[in-house]
């Protein structure tokens, strides 16, 4: 079509002529009204005002826009075309609507031209704006993995309870969520494995960042999480998992040694540091440590150097022991031995005992014993001029115990100078069965120069075999 105005070649629905700037649409209107009113008129209408120059802006009078109209209106589009985001979606890649939006816009370029036209085109451009920022916002809202429904996944995940680092020489603890954030998030194809789950084969991609914590250990974070919508609610096809992590030490160790069921010592006094250069921790554990039997209690103190690596903590070289001591503890026990069978070419009944009366240093010990025996035949000369000798003997004691620290077993020698007697033994065993209970034993064989046999051919001293001595109470 041709403006009625000034004779420029238009689009046949354009609404403003891009070279005067006229309205055509009021000019096509009334050419169509004459035409169909006066059949025989072929006549154009004729302009009443005079021609304006190519390119020359028009007023609002001359132009005929009305004062307060919508902007769309004066485009020849319908008022609510940009604000509808289908439309706006939908107009994406439509060569119609793009011919639409391109002719519009070559009539915006003589009607933005008017102050009234900038000032309604302003208005109008921000209430779109508006209108667009809204609609995108409310997809993405619709169409994302809330924040809380990732991060309660994560919080009662084991990964968060357990942590991603390991808990040697610490206490293991659960971990707390401390930070958590979505980064961003994004459609994606899970192939056959979300098909045969969910029947559809598109999820959505969560990447997600934050720090965990318990009382050894932060854990900065890394991490990934595939969901897929069922009804209104998101369900997990995949994680949340860890993907990444930077985990610092928050304390030092807890322990020295890794705890085992086995262990017969007690533990007091423990502390730990934390040293950090240039990124790398180290900790130093210190500790006393008693091993108790009931002949000796040995004490001393442990220390021991560890290196975190991110993933635990690593003892470097040997634990260092010092301080070591012995205190034995014999004093006022009281051991018995008794045996009706002393043994080949002696038989005859033997009662000892000892009792200790004091604790040295140094594993010294002092005691007072008895040792009598009896042969159990006739005692009287014989005809070979050989008879026996009853033995019974008492005194004072002092020895001295050997005791490897912390094992449980010991040897002892007990003297007596004046009587000359020894006693010498140990244990290897810390209790046997003794009625309804247990009781502490030693095994002791004894020597004297005592003697327990003469003959005209020889004279034997009394001799003891190892036996074993209970503790009475």
């Amino acid at each position: 079509m041709k403006c009625p105005f000034c004779g420029y070649d238009l689009p046949n629905d354009a609404a403003f002529c891009a070279s005067c700037g006229k309205n055509v649409s009021d000019a096509s209107s009334a050419t169509t009204g004459n035409i169909e009113g006066d059949k025989g008129a072929m006549q154009p209408t004729q302009p009443t005002q005079p021609m304006t120059t190519p390119n020359e802006a028009p007023s609002n009078a001359e132009s005929g826009a009305p004062e307060a109209t919508d902007a769309a209106a004066e485009f020849g589009e319908p008022a609510n075309t940009c604000g509808e985001p289908a439309h706006f979606g939908s107009s994406i890649g439509n060569s119609s609507s793009s011919y639409r939006m391109n002719n519009a816009a070559s009539h915006a370029g003589q009607f933005l031209a008017t102050k009234k036209g900038k000032g309604i085109v302003a208005s109008v451009v921000a209430a779109v704006a508006a209108v667009i920022v809204a609609a995108v916002v409310g997809f993405n809202m619709a169409n994302s993995v809330p924040e809380d429904t990732v991060r309660q996944a994560l919080q009662n995940s084991s990964t968060v309870t357990d942590g991603v680092v390991a808990n040697d020489y610490v206490t293991a603890q659960p971990y707390n969520l401390k930070s958590f954030k979505i980064d961003k998030q994004e459609d994606e194809s899970t192939g056959e494995i979300g098909v045969a789950i969910t029947g559809s084969d598109k999820a959505r991609h969560v990447y997600f960042s934050g720090s965990m914590e318990n009382d050894f250990f932060k854990t900065d974070f890394t991490g990934e999480a595939y969901y897929v919508k069922q009804g209104d609610s998101w369900v997990s096809l995949l994680g949340p998992s860890i993907t990444g992590n930077t985990t610092t030490p928050l304390q030092g160790v807890a322990r020295i040694s890794q705890a085992t069921g086995n262990d017969d010592y007690e533990i007091s006094n423990f502390s730990s540091t934390l040293d950090s250069s240039n990124g790398a921790y180290t900790s130093t554990a210190t500790q006393d440590v008693s091993y108790t039997f009931w002949f000796a209690t040995d004490t001393a103190t442990n220390t021991r150097t560890f290196v975190f690596d991110g993933n635990c903590w690593k003892p470097t070289g040997d634990t260092a022991v010092s301080n070591m001591h012995t205190a034995t503890n014999f004093a006022g026990k009281k051991f018995e031995y008794v045996d009706t069978s002393s043994g080949l070419f002696k038989t005859g009944t033997t009662n000892s005992t000892i009792e200790f009366t004091s604790d040295g240093e140094n594993g010294q010990v002092t005691a007072t014993y008895s040792l009598d025996w009896k042969y159990a035949g006739d005692t009287s000369k014989g005809s070979s001029g050989q008879y026996y000798l009853p033995v019974n003997l008492s005194g004072n004691l002092t020895g001295t115990i050997e005791h490897e620290f912390g094992k449980d077993n010991f040897s002892i020698e007990l003297n007596d100078a004046e009587n000359q007697v020894t006693f010498t033994g140990g244990e290897s065993y810390a209790t046997i069965s003794a009625g309804d209970g247990e009781s502490n034993t030693m095994s002791l064989s004894a020597a004297t120069n005592t003697k327990y046999f003469e003959s005209p051919f020889q004279t034997s001293t009394y001799r003891m075999s190892m036996g074993t001595y209970v503790e009475k109470a």
